[in-house]
């Protein structure tokens, strides 16, 4: 049923434009006008709070499916649940408008893209690193914890990195606890995709460096990410204009979320997930 579903689901999302009722934004916005209404979700919240407002929701839904009992509507459900928490269409459409603005040669345009899709960053983060860190928050990491946890797992990720943005925008007090709460929920999901970064990518190059990182705990997803990326497929970062190395990245993600799938189905294939 995951295969299916991860088949199903990522084969619609790349052959069609999704609209705003099949984002996960429209709903979060939604989730989070009721929580503001009901005085649930103020400046002076404690996390714990904000832990109940990410955790409920995923959980009600795993135990209605689980009380169930119904293959066929479980495998409809997740899809659906999958569908809206995978991919980001603006993002898209940004990386789109840089490469547009890159082959006619219109660096202002491309500047501003480049701009909106987080580049420079105070990471100092090339924009193709860039890019995948934005693949790995929008399509990895919810497809991991759609693997272990079926559609509850994806909404729970989706709804704690909304919440991290949510926060920041608001400069809200919690904002660096829910920092460190993201991390966790990050660490294992970021070792699983990076890991096939290694098989995809230059595997000599990039064994080292996550090797060096698995078990700190200190280093950030983001970082681990990026810079396994950036040694499994290395190209030289050029000025705004340039389209070698954030194109070279976006593909190496690609392959990624392809390795993904082989090894779910490798999974399935030996009676380890259904």
């Amino acid at each position: 049923m995951t295969l299916i579903s991860l088949l199903l689901v990522l084969a619609i999302e790349r052959a069609t434009h999704k609209t705003r009722h099949w984002q996960a934004d429209f709903y979060f916005q939604k989730y989070l006008g009721l929580l503001e209404k009901k005085h649930l979700l103020t400046h002076d919240s404690p996390l714990v709070n904000l832990l109940a407002m990410v955790i409920l929701p995923p959980l009600v839904i795993w135990l209605l499916l689980y009380q169930w009992h119904a293959p066929f509507i479980s495998l409809v459900i997740n899809s659906l649940i999958l569908m809206v928490c995978i991919g980001c269409p603006q993002r898209r459409e940004q990386y789109r408008g840089y490469l547009d603005a890159a082959n006619r040669g219109d660096t202002e345009a491309a500047n501003i893209y480049a701009e909106q899709l987080g580049y420079p960053c105070q990471t100092g983060n090339s924009l193709g690193q860039c890019l995948a860190w934005i693949n790995y928050r929008h399509y990895a990491a919810p497809v991991i914890w759609f693997i272990a946890f079926g559609g509850a797992g994806a909404l729970l990720y989706v709804l704690a990195r909304q919440f991290l943005h949510y926060l920041a925008q608001q400069r809200h007090p919690l904002t660096d606890k829910w920092q460190q709460v993201m991390t966790l929920i990050d660490w294992i999901p970021a070792r699983v995709s990076t890991l096939g970064l290694l098989v995809v990518g230059h595997f000599s190059k990039a064994t080292p460096i996550w090797l060096g990182y698995l078990g700190d705990t200190e280093v950030s997803s983001r970082q681990l990410v990026t810079e396994v990326a950036r040694a499994a497929e290395y190209v030289e970062p050029g000025d705004i204009g340039c389209t070698d190395e954030p194109c070279t990245m976006v593909r190496l993600m690609k392959r990624n979320m392809m390795f993904i799938l082989v090894a779910v189905a490798v999974l399935t294939l030996g009676g380890m997930l259904r």
